[in-house]
């Protein structure tokens, strides 16, 4: 099957929603991003099991959309949809939104959601799509930063002398791999009593990333006393080629004392050595937190990124089936 254009005499049907299998990849590969792929080549039963969501829109015996979604804890990500150019203003990509939101209220999900680049080509139409369907007004939540592992000396010329002082004022800085098996437990067991006491926000739960996160460059950040004080987590994403801080956060005292400085300078200061200079390293953390990562990484090492842009956000709640 082809997604070439349907001529003008044949009758369009509405289209059939349906899973997307590894047998079928071939035929949807084109109607995504190659970063994203993998996606679709992922054996269906783990697939299944890693929570993905992967579905095709057929048109007469053509495929002519595809959805990727991966999940986040008790949300969904809707991580692309695509329909094919003959296909479009059909209402197909309206049908796989309809059907994604209803698979994911019946998996218990309790809400969808999707995360889009300012650079996005036809992301006016996008928007468009998700309003028509019910979902939220799109929001700037995120500034996304992309640099060579080598460049951020070029904002930190000095960041070897900066970690040492903050170390010897009370900062401890640990790898994963050195706090070892018992370390990392510990650093669990406090990140939620951090959590449930309202210390650490929701969105900084380490709990998902430990297991995927690199164990030799993700760092907790503690006191001279053994008390977790925040944590920066980092893993390579292999699809991209690149890695990835997903999280940076210190509790709010520590903040004006240099600390989340402190802690991405010991996270480079690793990544380099482990990766090189060229390795690439991106960042999207959340816009508005005053004094959090976003605000950090953009005045030290704005100006010297090989890549910023913006991240839009809406989402669709999802109540009872």
């Amino acid at each position: 099957m082809s997604t070439s254009a349907i001529s003008l005499s044949e009758t369009v049907a509405p289209p059939d929603i349906l899973p997307v299998t590894r047998a079928d990849c071939g035929q949807f590969s084109g109607l995504t991003a190659a970063a994203l792929r993998w996606i679709l080549d992922a054996e269906d039963a783990a697939s299944a099991q890693n929570g993905f969501c992967r579905l095709g829109a057929w048109s007469n015996g053509r495929p002519a959309g595809l959805l990727l979604s991966c999940p986040a804890a008790d949300r969904q990500e809707l991580t692309s949809i695509m329909v094919a150019p003959s296909m479009r203003g059909r209402g197909i990509g309206a049908a796989l939104l309809a059907d994604f939101s209803r698979q994911m209220r019946e998996a218990g999900k309790t809400a969808i959601f999707a995360r889009w680049s300012s650079q996005l080509p036809r992301s006016a139409e996008f928007s468009r799509m998700l309003s028509s369907a019910g979902w939220s007004t799109p929001s700037v939540t995120r500034r996304r930063m992309t640099w060579r592992a080598g460049d951020w000396r070029l904002g930190f010329a000095n960041r070897d002398s900066v970690l040492q002082r903050l170390q010897s004022r009370g900062l401890v800085v640990r790898s994963l791999a050195e706090l070892g098996a018992d370390g990392v437990s510990d650093f669990l067991d406090q990140s939620r009593a951090l959590l449930a006491a309202g210390k650490a926000p929701r969105w900084s739960n380490p709990e998902g990333w430990v297991g995927m996160a690199d164990h030799r460059l993700t760092v907790v950040l503690l006191d001279d006393a053994g008390r977790v004080q925040g944590w920066m987590v980092c893993a390579f994403q292999p699809q991209f080629g690149r890695w990835y801080v997903p999280q940076g956060w210190v509790v709010a005292d520590k903040i004006s004392r240099g600390w989340l400085l402190g802690g991405i300078a010991s996270l480079s200061q690793r990544l380099e050595e482990a990766a090189g200079p060229d390795a690439l390293i991106i960042a999207q953390p959340a816009a508005d937190i005053p004094g959090g990562m976003e605000q950090m990484l953009f005045k030290h090492f704005g100006n010297h990124t090989i890549a910023m842009d913006f991240l839009f956000e809406s989402e669709q709640l999802l109540g009872d089936v």
